[in-house]
């Protein structure tokens, strides 16, 4: 089904990454012969393998890699995970896109475009399954009746709705690909509830910063799940000038949480020292739908006492707290 595919390069691979088959195109990409690519592991061609962080463990369905071919030359490629349901979880079968340019200005341009748009439309995702993750989350925390469930339930479906659209645009970028087969879902697996009070916060004040109503709406009601009065802004400087409102007021508040990035403004990364020098003891969680990136991983290098990557359930979210709090 997948490997014929004769306009892009496609590969089995087994869980372990691997190389099962490929198909004609596949061969032609890596100027090698069927029997030569059988048997290695993808480890030898991609930067990217499965042991490694955002490969294709589950956590991600393509990356963003660079591929190497046996004489030497490397492209740039975006790799693409789709799974045939007869095969169950066993076999992933990973479409290549080469977006390496051939040296001209123009090519450049194209393939730091089409980079760009993948990150985008991830980060994108990513927002929007935050808030409806956020929202199932909040209803398994506590029982809701009339009008709040039907508002939860509202938030969780309307993103559902936000995130077809985005997929509609992935198929768009991906035409001239294999055609997406539903991958088969997995068993669910919850969290425990949360429901021990004297963990809770006792009406503590909590400053957010996310400029994404959708998400920063879902975020306040996790919070005050938590029991915390939650302030939002959605302007860096805006956070410099409720948090200094609230010292002088002598009502300050217990732990901020910044998005890293916010469209057309300052985000946590650009706050952050600039909220260190009003308050050096200031609590701080770094937000991102970037999981993966440096600054996720390298954050108390950078002033943040925990970080928090989209989408979180209530529980995540109360253990970022307590990280940050050193609890």
């Amino acid at each position: 089904m997948f490997l014929s595919n004769d306009s892009l390069p496609v590969i089995k691979v087994d869980n372990l990454c691997t190389i099962l088959d490929c198909n004609t195109k596949a061969c032609e990409f890596f100027g090698l012969g069927t029997q030569e690519i059988r048997g290695k592991p993808l480890s030898d061609y991609l930067n990217t393998g499965c042991e490694t962080k955002g490969s294709f463990s589950g956590e991600s369905e393509y990356i963003i890699t660079r591929f190497h071919h046996y004489t030497g030359s490397v492209s740039d490629v975006i790799v693409v995970r789709s799974r045939d349901p007869r095969h169950g979880e066993q076999f992933h079968f990973l479409t290549i896109f080469d977006v390496s340019s051939s040296g001209s200005a123009a090519d450049n341009t194209r393939s730091e475009s089409i980079k760009n748009l993948a990150g985008r439309m991830a980060h994108d995702f990513n927002n929007i399954l935050a808030g409806i993750l956020g929202s199932l989350s909040i209803l398994r925390e506590g029982d809701f009746t009339g009008n709040e469930y039907d508002e939860l339930i509202n938030n969780a479906e309307d993103g559902v709705i936000r995130a077809r659209r985005i997929t509609d645009n992935m198929l768009l970028f991906s035409r001239g690909g294999v055609d997406p087969v539903p991958d088969t879902p997995a068993e669910p697996s919850y969290p425990a509830k949360q429901d021990d009070s004297d963990e809770k916060s006792d009406g503590e004040r909590l400053l957010l910063l996310d400029d994404n109503p959708f998400v920063a709406g879902t975020t306040i009601g996790m919070l005050v799940t938590l029991g915390y009065i939650v302030d939002v802004v959605s302007e860096g400087r805006d956070v410099l000038a409720k948090y200094t409102e609230a010292v002088e007021e002598g009502d300050p508040y217990k732990v901020v949480i910044m998005d890293q990035t916010i469209e057309g403004g300052s985000g946590g990364l650009e706050t952050i020292n600039d909220l260190l020098k009003i308050d050096p003891e200031a609590v701080v969680i770094l937000s991102s739908g970037f999981s993966g990136s440096n600054t996720m991983l390298s954050y108390r290098s950078l002033g943040f006492k925990a970080s928090l990557a989209k989408p979180y359930t209530v529980r995540e979210l109360f253990e970022a707290l307590n990280t940050a709090l050193g609890h």
